[in-house]
């Protein structure tokens, strides 16, 4: 079986000046991003909260619609991802702050996170050993495609459910299947445990407020908003692994990288530069476009647009269903290294 000093991946070679000037923290691009993604949140809730108040239902609810889908970038898929990395500010206290605060705003467990997706990167699309991905040809249904524009079911039970049974010290449950992430003895485990505690205590006594002052607009805003109408951020998240090879150290077959524009890359934070951030994670997201521009010759053609990139998963998943074999293999330029197949 490989392991982390088994699978010798491969990287386009870069200069190092050029990675050390790549590589570089800068507090503002993280502040101004940050605090913008704070703003709307804000925004988005006062929002809610006025039509309520003012009773004007349609508008209410068209806007908690677009309030959740908006949430959905403050959680794993977007904010809680990129500063789980610490690129995201120079600031190691500025980044941490954030990393809670948006991880308490969608029920992730930030500790949990960094641990998962550190071995996510490590083993990444190795079957058994990188379990943030899963191993089956078609990881999505025409079920699961509904609820993401509804109520995404299997997102509440996997965050709700997990985070009561870490807080009820049964840390063998597991956000990713990877049952468990740590062991018992681990030191860790009690930080672990001690966050998904702190977590619930804390909705519950937002909750209690808002019940007590009858604002139940906000129980559905803050506490469970990040639940419904998860279809953009799960069409993002679709664009990084899926349908692609497997068991394979070379980062550019089994990751996408996709041009989705200047607005959803800014709520996906430049994570459409998927395999650009796996082969150089050290790179901050506000780095990536650079760091294509530099790899780009070394690299498949990028998907173009975010609406192509959905259309290209969901062909390659149908395909999958008829031959569950079936892996796409991009098509690199006559520039490129060949991939790097074992």
């Amino acid at each position: 079986m490989a392991t982390a000093n088994t699978i010798q991946w491969y990287r386009t070679p870069i200069g190092k000046d050029v990675l050390q000037e790549l590589t570089r923290k800068s507090n503002i691009p993280g502040l101004v991003h940050s605090l913008s993604f704070l703003l709307i949140y804000l925004v988005s809730v006062g929002l809610c909260l006025h039509f309520f108040l003012t009773g004007q239902w349609v508008l209410m609810v068209v806007m908690c619609y677009i309030h959740s889908i908006f949430h959905g970038f403050v959680g794993m898929g977007a904010s809680v991802h990129e500063l789980s990395h610490g690129t995201a500010f120079k600031s190691r206290r500025l980044n941490n702050f954030f990393f809670r605060l948006f991880a308490f705003l969608t029920w992730n467990s930030y500790f949990h996170f960094k641990e998962s997706h550190r071995k996510h990167h490590m083993f990444t699309t190795y079957d058994e050993l990188d379990l943030e991905v899963t191993k089956e040809a078609t990881e999505f249904n025409t079920l699961d495609v509904i609820s993401w524009f509804t109520f995404d079911y299997k997102l509440f039970k996997r965050m709700i459910w997990t985070n009561i049974q870490h807080a009820l010290g049964n840390t063998d449950v597991d956000f990713f299947f990877w049952c468990p992430l740590l062991r018992k003895e681990d030191i860790k485990t009690k930080k672990l445990i001690g966050w998904a505690r702190f977590m619930i205590v804390g909705h519950l006594l937002l909750m209690a407020v808002f019940i007590y002052f009858r604002l139940w607009v906000l129980i559905y805003c803050v506490n469970f908003g990040y639940f419904f109408a998860t279809f953009l951020v799960n069409g993002c998240i679709i664009q990084q692994h899926s349908g692609l090879q497997r068991n394979v150290p070379d980062w550019r077959v089994v990751a996408y990288t996709a041009d989705f524009g200047p607005f959803m890359s800014f709520l996906y934070w430049n994570m459409n530069y998927h395999a650009d951030h796996h082969m150089y994670p050290g790179v901050p997201y506000y780095n990536l476009p650079k760091l294509h521009g530099i790899l780009q010759k070394d690299f498949p053609k990028p998907m173009k647009g975010y609406l192509a990139g959905v259309r290209h998963v969901l062909n390659v998943k149908r395909r999958q269903k008829v031959d569950p074999d079936y892996r796409f293999m991009p098509e690199f330029p006559e520039t490129a290294t060949p991939p790097k197949m074992a």
